[in-house]
C-alpha cells in the first residue's frame, strides 16, 4: 500500500468527544491509515462505529484526542483555514442547499477559497465553475434553481461545488444515501472518474458495501477493534469481511464478494443445469431453503434450455411437473414444502 506517496496520513489517531475533560470520550483504538493521490477509498463499518466522527477528524473539522493527521507530509493543524480549503473539500451527508439558488450561484460558493477579498469572480473562476459543472452532467441545468433538481441532480451540483473548490482531496460522507439504486451507481462511477481523470483523492464513507468492493482502490475497515485497510481483494481473501457484521448471523461469501444471511434447510434436492439459468434457479430454491446436493437423488430439478426456451423439470417418486419458468418453479415448491403436494 506504500507504492504512491500518501497525501492524507493519519498516524495513531484516537477520535471521539469532549477533549481533555471528564466526559471525554474515544470511539475506536489508535487508527493508522493512508491515501495516495489520485486513489479512491471507502470507509465502510457498522452504524455508531465512528466513521463520521474519522473524516470529520481528518479534514479539521474537529481535533483528534491523540496522534497526527497529515496532508502531504504536514500537519493539517499547520494550516491556516485558506489554506485548509484549498487542499480539501468536504460534502456532508444529505447536504442541505439552498432552494432559491441557481445552480450556477451554488457551484460558485466553492470558488471563495481562490478569489479576492471581496469574492469578486474573475474570468477563470467563471471557467472553473463551469468545467465543474460539466464534469458532473449538469450544465443543462447550470442556470436552473436548485429547489427544481432531482435528489441526485442536487447531490451531483454538491460534488460540483467541491471540484470547483479545485482541492486535492474530496471527502464525502455517505453520498448515496438517500439516493436511489441507479443514482448511487452514476455517483459513484462519477467519483471514480475524478480520482482517475482529476487525480483527486477522493474518499467516502458508505454503506453501499457492494458499491464499496467493486469500486474503491483501498477500503478502510472500520469495526470495533479498530481500522483494517487494504485493496477490496486482499481483505476480502483473508478474511477480514467477515469481522464486519460479528454480532449478526451475516457471512460473507468470498467467492461471490457478498454478504448473506443463514437458511434453514428445510429440504434437499438434486439440480442438474448450467450456466445462467442453474445459478438463478439454485439462488431462488435457496431462499426458500431448498439446497442442492450432488449425492441427492429425489426429488430432482432438471433445466433445460433449446432455442432461447428454457423449461424447469420437477420429478418426485410420485409426480412429474414442468415450468416454464423461475417463478412458477419457485410457487410449486412452496406447495411442495408446506406438504401440499
Amino acid at each position: 500500500m506504500k507504492s504512491e506517496p500518501e497525501i492524507i496520513s493519519v498516524d495513531k489517531v484516537l477520535i471521539g468527544y469532549d477533549p481533555g475533560t471528564v466526559k471525554e470520550k474515544i470511539l475506536l483504538p489508535a487508527i493508522s491509515v493512508g491515501a495516495a493521490k489520485g486513489e479512491m477509498v471507502s470507509l465502510i463499518g457498522p452504524n455508531g462505529i465512528g466513521k463520521s466522527t474519522l473524516l470529520r477528524t481528518i479534514a479539521g473539522m474537529q481535533r483528534p484526542l491523540g496522534g497526527e493527521v497529515r496532508f502531504s507530509g504536514r500537519n493539517v493543524s499547520a494550516y491556516s483555514n485558506n489554506e485548509l480549503a484549498r487542499k480539501i473539500s468536504f460534502v456532508l451527508t444529505g447536504s442541505m442547499v439552498v432552494s432559491n439558488i441557481s445552480v450556477f450561484e451554488l457551484v460558485s460558493l466553492g470558488r471563495f477559497p481562490h478569489t479576492n477579498w471581496i469574492g469578486h469572480l474573475t474570468r477563470n473562476d467563471r471557467y472553473s465553475i463551469e468545467e465543474a459543472v460539466a464534469s458532473v452532467g449538469l450544465l443543462p441545468h447550470m442556470y436552473d434553481n436548485v429547489g427544481q433538481l432531482s435528489d441526485g441532480e442536487k447531490q451531483r451540483a454538491m460534488i460540483a461545488r467541491a471540484l470547483a473548490q479545485d482541492t486535492e482531496i474530496i471527502m464525502l460522507d455517505e453520498p448515496t444515501a438517500f439516493l436511489d439504486l441507479p443514482n448511487r451507481y452514476e455517483l459513484i462511477y462519477l467519483l471514480r472518474e475524478l480520482s482517475v481523470t482529476k487525480n483527486k483523492t477522493v474518499v467516502f464513507s458508505t454503506h453501499d458495501i457492494h458499491i464499496a468492493l467493486r469500486e474503491a482502490d483501498r477500503i478502510w475497515l472500520a469495526t470495533g477493534n479498530g481500522i483494517q485497510e487494504g485493496c477490496p481483494e486482499d481483505l476480502a481473501l483473508s478474511g477480514a469481511f467477515d469481522s464486519l457484521f460479528e454480532e449478526s448471523d451475516l457471512s460473507f461469501v468470498q467467492d461471490e464478494g457478498v454478504f448473506v444471511s443463514p437458511v434453514r434447510t428445510r429440504m434437499t434436492i438434486k439440480l442438474e443445469g448450467e450456466g445462467l439459468l442453474l445459478y438463478w434457479t439454485e439462488r431462488a430454491l435457496n431462499r426458500l431453503g431448498i439446497k442442492a446436493r450432488s449425492d441427492a437423488v429425489t426429488p430432482s430439478v432438471s433445466i433445460e434450455a433449446s432455442e432461447g426456451v428454457a423449461a424447469w423439470k420437477y420429478e418426485s417418486s410420485v409426480v412429474t411437473k414442468q415450468f416454464g419458468d423461475i417463478f412458477s418453479l419457485v410457487n410449486y415448491m412452496k406447495s411442495v414444502l408446506k406438504g401440499d403436494n
